[in-house]
């Protein structure tokens, strides 16, 4: 009786579990497939407008490709940083499986779904605790959005300074983040966290964020292996555009580069989808673009991005697997 009972209170759980989750991805789906039938109207609607796609150059797209996959070996060695702060020591096989891994379950889940997952794998084969990794990825976060902002405000006052150009949104926002995600870096608040109670975690996790900041050294190293991959997307836009046919200009392109990372932090949906595109997308256009090149330099990122995601992920993940059950 005792066991009939628990394994109903069990599958009640469960059922409660699997209905928040469907309940919480909905708006997510509505944004993917809001997003996929507006490009694909657009493009029916204007395929006239798309026939330079069957010019696109190859040797400029592999280069875009080849940028795209150089961020990745980085943001593996962006996060070791912060591993081996935590004491935690991986082989590099490992580590870069487990970043691909990641990445290809970001762009398949919603809510950071692939980091989630890295997480619970940290947790149970090298007993990195939650905390730890809350900070990691909130930290990793702040600086994204510091880096990215910096550019971007970088760009827009060159191109005030050397060509006139004054778009005061854009400039507003991107002084503003930079700001914001400054203070919290270099002076985060004093955290009174508490060891109980729902928000607990909450509170362990920014502690031991403040903790992280009076690392100078880690905080560095962290800040150039961040920057180096914004600059390496940042020229993946570029000579993806070249390879469209459609040259724009640096500072056009870091801006566009800069705030589609910004926006891919909003984890809503899988991969950011929609929310990155839609940023992507427009701001090519108040530097003069035309929509359709616009929207063709969204997906070719897009498909770049998830070719090497599949490619390295897949078998990631598979070598994941193999070592987990080696351990067991």
């Amino acid at each position: 009786m005792a066991g009939a009972q628990n394994h109903q209170e069990e599958g009640a759980e469960s059922t409660g579990k699997g209905r928040r989750y469907w309940g919480s991805s909905l708006p997510a789906a509505v944004i993917v497939v809001v997003f996929f039938a507006f490009c694909g109207y657009y493009v029916f609607a204007n395929w006239s407008d798309f026939a330079f796609v069957t010019e696109i150059s190859f040797p400029e797209t592999a280069a875009g490709a080849l940028l795209i996959l150089g961020s990745f070996l980085v943001n593996a060695y962006q996060l070791n940083l912060f591993f081996k702060k935590f004491g935690l020591s991986l082989g590099f096989v490992e580590l870069f499986s487990l970043t691909m891994g990641m990445l290809l379950g970001n762009l398949l889940i919603p809510m950071r779904g692939g980091t989630g997952g890295l997480a619970l794998y940290l947790k149970k084969a090298h007993g990195l605790d939650f905390q730890a990794f809350a900070a990691i990825y909130g930290g990793t976060a702040l600086l994204i959005g510091l880096i990215n902002a910096g550019l971007a405000t970088a760009s827009l006052l060159a191109l005030i300074w050397i060509h006139g150009f004054v778009h005061p949104a854009l400039s507003l926002l991107s002084l503003c983040l930079f700001a914001i995600c400054l203070y919290l870096i270099l002076f985060p608040p004093p955290v009174k966290w508490k060891d109980r109670g729902v928000l607990a975690p909450l509170f362990q996790a920014a502690h031991s964020w403040h903790l992280l900041t009076r690392d100078r050294t880690l905080l560095l190293l962290s800040a150039g292996s961040l920057l180096i991959i914004s600059l390496a997307l940042t020229l993946a836009f570029y000579f993806i555009y070249r390879a469209l046919g459609t040259p724009m200009s640096m500072y056009g392109v870091l801006v566009t580069s800069s705030l589609g990372n910004i926006a891919n932090l909003v984890p809503l949906t899988p991969g950011s989808l929609g929310v990155f595109d839609a940023v992507v997308i427009q701001v090519p256009q108040m530097f003069g673009m035309d929509p359709a090149r616009s929207i063709a330099g969204a997906l070719v990122f897009r498909v770049l991005c998830f070719f090497w995601s599949f490619l390295l992920g897949g078998p990631g993940l598979l070598y994941i697997a193999s070592l987990k059950r080696k351990r067991e």
